[in-house]
């Protein structure tokens, strides 16, 4: 495929005008790449409402619908740093605040090879402009059969319950919201690398912090987090219509991948 014929098919998927991840060293290209800096040093979080075009967003939506008897479903109770509770936690440590999650996801390698997901996933212009904007020196496509891209299913029900990330940042982008609920919360900084905060934390998970953010869940909207320290949640998800996101999974390391117990932990099986 040509540079044009790559440039044409990009932008059938992202908004090139709005957002020209394939001109970043341009004026336009560098204001964005310096809002989206600004904008996670500020509140750890940036948002690019109208990234993926409407007929890309409705495209993702119905090949997850098309593909919902396949995807696996979890459902947990663990810690809000993702763990299993030791024996030996006090019962006012927490290490023991619970907190509930359930979801399914539809693996990397179901998603078809001409879906938008793909092409935008395995594009060196969405790469390199995630790389600047995160302010990481390289970043790599994560290379993982099952793990590099995945589609993320809510139904009724479903929730991420308050938990912090163990990377330093995740991207996402929304596909579809659900009619009700699923909105997603954070305290930005709630925590840091010589203190856990505990007070605040529990105060938190009992709904009594203030200072919680709630992002939009606009269809199509690109969004980055640094979630390592800032408390973060999906809140259960209520009416018909699923909630539906895309997680989009790079490294600093390349050729990097699950290993065999977390692919079978959020995927139900290895490769």
């Amino acid at each position: 495929m040509t540079t044009t014929q790559t440039h044409t098919a990009l932008s059938q998927v992202i908004d090139l005008d709005r957002y020209p991840v394939d001109l970043l060293d341009s004026p336009r290209g560098r204001a964005m790449v310096e809002f989206c800096r600004a904008s996670l040093a500020f509140e750890g979080a940036c948002q690019l409402p109208g990234f993926l075009r409407p007929e890309a967003v409705r495209r993702l939506v119905a090949e997850t619908q098309a593909k919902r008897d396949r995807a696996y479903r979890t459902d947990a109770t663990h810690n809000v740093y993702f763990e299993d509770v030791p024996a030996t936690a006090a019962r006012d440590d927490t290490l023991s605040l619970l907190q509930h999650s359930s979801k399914s996801a539809i693996a990397w390698d179901l998603v078809d090879a001409d879906s938008p997901l793909r092409l935008a996933y395995g594009s060196d212009e969405l790469t390199g402009f995630l790389g600047r904007a995160l302010g990481v020196a390289e970043l790599h496509r994560y290379a993982d059969p099952l793990g590099s891209a995945s589609l993320m299913v809510f139904e009724e029900g479903d929730e991420l319950g308050w938990h912090f990330d163990r990377s330093p940042f995740a991207v996402t982008v929304m596909v579809q919201p659900s009619a009700r609920g699923g909105a997603y919360e954070y305290h930005h900084d709630l925590r840091g690398e010589d203190h856990e905060n505990s007070e605040a934390l529990r105060a938190a998970v009992r709904d009594d912090l203030p200072g919680r953010i709630t992002l939009p869940n606009e269809p199509g909207t690109l969004s980055l987090f640094r979630g390592r320290h800032s408390l973060h949640r999906v809140t259960p998800v209520r009416g018909d219509q699923v909630r539906i996101n895309a997680v989009l999974a790079y490294s600093e390391r390349p050729g990097d991948r699950m290993n065999r117990l977390t692919q079978e932990l959020f995927y139900g099986r290895s490769a």
